[in-house]
Formats: structure tokens, C-alpha cells, sequence
């Protein structure tokens, strides 16, 4: 005896899509840097330097020297030279009394007095450093105000634009279960 036999066929369900992407824009606009600057300021204040020059020995020592000094240095040689003049007096009155030498006195007296000189010394002492030389370095007084910088930074957001996808699903065959069954005595009882 033949038995019946069921044949079961199924058929899955396919499903399609048809897709669109999603688009995204962004836009970065720069940032604006605002600077402003004040320029840094030197302040400069400045002392001469002295150089102060005595030449007045120098000057002296070439009896150049001046009126007040010209005169004083004429009062102390006339001074001295009066005194020597008084000395030599007395010697050659000294000279004159002593007869017991047998010299005439009087006409060498005379002979030495006829040519000699009595220099007046005028001029100041020579030395090589008849020159003072003084020197006062100057200064430099040095003010700084410094100077600012200032930034002002604009940011700007960034712009950005979305555009979605889209997902569009259909469905291309739909899912199926099918009996079937085949044979003779479908109703038989066993």
C-alpha cells in the first residue's frame, strides 16, 4: 500500500530598497584676528660731558700769563732783586774800606756795574704737565614705556547643512507556504 505524500514548498520573501544618500555641507568661515598695537616709546634725556682744560701755567710758563698774575710775579722779583742789589751795595762798600789790599776798588766796582745785567724772571715755572685736564663723563637717562598689543579675535560658527538619506523598501516577492499532497486513499485510516 502506497501512503500519501505531502510536499510542502515555501518561497522567502524578498524585499528591495532603493536608497538616496545623506548629503552634509560644512563651511568653516575664517576667523577675523582684530590687532591693534600701540608702538612701544623710548625716552632719552641726555647730560653733556665737560672737558675743562687749565692751560693757564702753560701760558705762565710762556709769560703769557695774565695782567694780575704779570704784576705780582714784577712786585716779588723787584722785592728780590732789591735785597740782592743792597747786598751787593754792602759788599762793595766792604770792598771800597779795605785800602790795605792796594786794589783800586772803585774802577772794577764801576767796570762790573757798567755791564751787568739784572734779569727780571718772568716767566713761570717749566714743568710737562703745565696742562690740567679735568674730564666730567655725561649721562644718558633711558625711559622705556612699553607698548600693548591687542587682539580682538571674531570666531565664526561653522555652517553646516544636512541633507538625509532617504531608505525607500518594496517588496519584490512575498513570502509563500504551498501543500500539496499526492497519492491515492488521502481519507484511508490505518
Amino acid at each position: 500500500m502506497q501512503l500519501p505524500k505531502i510536499q510542502i514548498n515555501q518561497g522567502n520573501a524578498q524585499i528591495g530598497m532603493t536608497t538616496t544618500r545623506g548629503e552634509l555641507y560644512i563651511q568653516q568661515p575664517h576667523a577675523e584676528l582684530n590687532l591693534h598695537q600701540e608702538p612701544a616709546k623710548i625716552f632719552l634725556s641726555t647730560e653733556k660731558p665737560q672737558l675743562e682744560i687749565d692751560s693757564r701755567k702753560a701760558w705762565s710758563a710762556l709769560a703769557r700769563a695774565n695782567f694780575d698774575e704779570i704784576t705780582d710775579r714784577i712786585a716779588q722779583n723787584a722785592l728780590r732783586t732789591s735785597m740782592e742789589y743792597i747786598g751787593e751795595i754792602a759788599q762793595d762798600g766792604d770792598r771800597m774800606m779795605a785800602i790795605q789790599n792796594h786794589v783800586n776798588a772803585f774802577a772794577e766796582i764801576a767796570r762790573n756795574h757798567v755791564f751787568k745785567e739784572r734779569q727780571m724772571d718772568l716767566l713761570g715755572e717749566a714743568s710737562y704737565d703745565n696742562v690740567d685736564v679735568q674730564f666730567t663723563p655725561g649721562t644718558i637717562k633711558t625711559e622705556v614705556q612699553p607698548g600693548k598689543a591687542e587682539a580682538h579675535p571674531e570666531i565664526h560658527k561653522p555652517v553646516v547643512d544636512y541633507y538625509p538619506g532617504r531608505v525607500n523598501p518594496y517588496l519584490i516577492q512575498k513570502n509563500y507556504i504551498f501543500f500539496s499532497s499526492t497519492g491515492e486513499n488521502l481519507d484511508a485510516y490505518i
